[in-house]
């Protein structure tokens, strides 16, 4: 494990200093170097062969999805709550019909139930935040469209994973599952999610509350976003651990950043040694500079475990078997391609009309189509599809193929039209702070 585990980090310094130096996306950086690696040596990076493989892969989602939760401020989801809602929920929800509906009126080579293309199309509509936001890092855009592109691709694994694992899997096991029982499971995971989510993100508060270190702050962050996981994820709770993980963190970053609001103008005030002459009434849940420094700890352990998935991702992926499903991978690359880009062009549409949704212009439009980068959620959802699946073989190649294009298309066009547009963007973003 020793040498895995060094494999990993050089793989992911390599890729964070092509990014750096040449731009190259670090999603391409660690990609080409993992396959490389596994082309050449691969006893370096022999995951697939431990035998709790699919643990691990399991413990890595809520280290990937931390950061953007940290991150993804109240104050921004109330602004764009509705652009959100559509972005991660209901555009997620019809691209599904619209690929159900393409496929039974196209494909005939295959017999597929609708519990089979569920699950497909939501494990290919998953987008990753990781590449998204270390794309985003290299360049200045405009706040409110890195909010609608972050905060889709948070919410959007939530949806991803709600429709596989409560309906596309169900309905492959043989479940009958009508309307009304879908309006219901809908009801009970996210109530169930949210309730669970801010319980254990009020108790994360109150025990942050008395811990004055880095590292105890650390720890309890931590626990926040794996309690709320495991407690949802519970056979007898079963809701979505990624909606609990997303409230509980959003819910302990409510709190402090309320407490931070009280001493916004006086550095003075929320220096650590202050803090500790303040009786305990007084005293801060923790400062700006220590959920600083967690955020760029947690920053890191989520690029690694990102890193982890797309060695992963090159152990997983066989050549002459992807080369098998060649048409079936890029037939199903440009059907979701074109569905996520009309779905945005509606959406830009229904902004252009409301007043209550931040108007997204042509540039805008082309940076969220190609911000549906896939990864980490999609592996780890390829690997709860059953053995006994007549399809598995076929899903897991096929599936495969459609993140390595997603990486390779989705970034290089993504760098593309920011480039191109940057100036633009640089207008965007002062017309953006002039109505502030």
């Amino acid at each position: 494990m020793s040498i895995i585990l060094i494999s990993i980090l050089t793989i992911l310094l390599l890729s964070r200093v092509l990014q750096r130096r040449f731009s190259i996306p670090l999603p391409i950086g660690i990609m080409s170097l993992t396959l490389i690696t596994y082309t050449y040596m691969p006893e370096l990076i022999n995951l697939s062969a431990h035998e709790k493989f699919d643990e691990i892969l399991l413990l890595l989602l809520p280290l990937i999805l931390l950061p953007d939760a940290m991150n993804f401020r109240l104050r921004d989801l109330k602004k764009h709550g509705i652009a959100i809602f559509y972005l991660s929920f209901v555009a997620v929800v019809l691209s599904i019909i619209a690929g159900i509906v393409l496929n039974f009126a196209s494909v005939h080579d295959y017999t597929f139930t609708v519990g089979m293309l569920i699950s497909l199309f939501a494990m290919v509509l998953a987008t990753d935040a990781v590449s998204v936001s270390s794309i985003f890092s290299q360049f200045e855009l405009p706040h409110s469209l890195k909010v609608l592109t972050e905060g889709e691709s948070l919410f959007n694994d939530a949806t991803a994973m709600i429709a596989f694992l409560f309906i596309g899997l169900p309905l492959m096991g043989g479940a009958e599952i009508t309307a009304v029982d879908v309006s219901f499971i809908l009801v009970k995971v996210l109530a169930g999610s949210i309730v669970i989510g801010f319980i254990v993100g009020y108790i994360a508060k109150i025990i942050l509350g008395w811990l004055h270190t880095v590292v105890d702050e650390f720890i309890v962050i931590l626990l926040a976003g794996y309690a709320a996981f495991v407690i949802a994820e519970l056979h007898a709770i079963h809701v979505s651990g990624i909606l609990s993980l997303i409230v509980a963190i959003m819910t302990l970053q409510f709190y402090i950043n309320r407490d931070l609001s009280r001493f916004s103008e006086d550095e003075e005030i929320v220096s650590d040694d202050t803090q500790r002459r303040l009786s305990s009434r007084e005293r801060l849940i923790t400062t700006k500079a220590r959920i600083d420094a967690n955020k760029q700890s947690i920053a890191f352990f989520a690029l690694f475990a990102n890193a982890l998935l797309f060695v992963t991702l090159a152990e997983l992926i066989e050549l002459e078997k992807l080369f098998n499903y060649t048409y079936e991978i890029i037939g199903l690359f440009l059907v979701t391609t074109v569905i996520r880009a009309l779905m945005m062009l509606k959406f830009s549409f229904i902004s252009r009309a409301s007043n209550r949704i931040t108007n997204v212009n042509y540039r805008w439009w082309a940076v969220l189509t190609l911000s549906g980068i896939k990864g980490g959620l999609s592996i780890i959802m390829v690997h709860h599809l059953p053995e006994s699946f007549i399809y598995k073989e076929m899903f897991t190649q096929v599936v495969m193929g459609v993140i390595l294009l997603s990486i390779f298309v989705y970034a290089i066009g993504l760098i593309a039209v920011i480039g191109y547009y940057k100036e633009a963007f640089k207008k965007d973003i002062e017309l953006e702070n002039a109505t502030h």
